[in-house]
């Protein structure tokens, strides 16, 4: 339970709090904090909201999105792609909408993400910083993969931003769930590149499944550039045999392995289609 509430000055500031204060996190939106029956168990909240992290920029090749524009900032800037707003609109609730931040929702990389099968399969660029021990500050600029693949060693790191690449790359997602204001029983995201001459690469295929961690399938995404699975089918089969679940109140094990393999392999159609990039 928060029992402490303390507002960072700059970046630096924010993480010199939470190195200081070993039982505490970072604050955005608050939505996972204040959630009946949270994950998130911490005695001291560190707001970010003074941080200027709140903005979205065009940078040229690429979109700039601060860590804490929400979800409803993203629904409604001309600078946000398609793809990017769909996912955020997966979250039903107006209210929450307008508290959720892109950077809290990634940062807990949960079975239940809105955005993080999008993000991954977009191969987004991540901005963060760091302080070690001894004070020193830095800032980096990094894979979202390396985000994912590690996220246990980021807990100390403080998301900046997010670069979002202009290059026309497919980046498609889909969410199963009960309701709409029900956590997701499974959230997919596939994205990939394919050049004029039909060559396809940069593949990448995530899922968040209830019950278990998200989840990379680097397996089906090096068969699909090596052109070993050229049809809806080939995915579909692929990803039911890759994908990881269990039963819970969401769903059983098999239902989530359909519907995530369905899911997947429709993504895979639209993009072999031309679809929306």
């Amino acid at each position: 339970m928060i029992q402490e509430f303390l507002i960072a000055k700059d970046t630096e500031d924010a993480l010199k709090l939470k190195r200081n204060n070993p039982k505490s996190v970072l604050y955005a939106g608050g939505t996972e904090i204040n959630r009946l029956n949270s994950s998130i168990d911490a005695k001291t909240a560190i707001s970010l909201a003074n941080l200027g992290l709140d903005g979205i920029s065009d940078e040229g090749n690429s979109v700039r999105i601060g860590s804490m524009v929400t979800f409803a900032q993203l629904i409604d800037s001309d600078l946000v792609p398609q793809w990017l707003k769909t996912a955020a609109l997966y979250c039903g609730s107006f209210t929450k909408r307008n508290m959720a931040t892109i950077g809290g929702n990634l940062a807990l990389c949960s079975d239940h993400s809105y955005l993080g099968p999008a993000l991954l399969a977009s191969r987004a660029r991540v901005l963060t910083a760091n302080i070690t021990e001894e004070g020193s500050y830095s800032e980096d600029n990094i894979p979202i993969r390396e985000y994912h693949a590690y996220h246990s060693l980021f807990s100390g790191t403080l998301l900046l931003g997010f670069l979002i690449s202009k290059d026309g790359r497919f980046v498609g997602s889909l969410r199963y769930a009960n309701t709409l204001q029900s956590q997701a029983a499974v959230t997919v995201g596939f994205g990939a590149t394919k050049n004029s001459e039909g060559v396809i690469d940069h593949v990448r295929v995530f899922a968040a499944v209830k019950g278990i961690d998200m989840q990379r399938l680097s397996a089906v995404e090096n068969a699909i550039e090596n052109g070993e699975f050229t049809t809806k089918q080939d995915v579909q089969l692929a990803v039911a045999h890759a994908i990881e679940a269990k039963d819970d109140s969401t769903g059983s094990s098999s239902y989530k392995r359909y519907i995530a393999s369905e899911g997947i392999a429709q993504l895979f159609s639209d993009f072999i289609s031309g679809g929306a990039k």
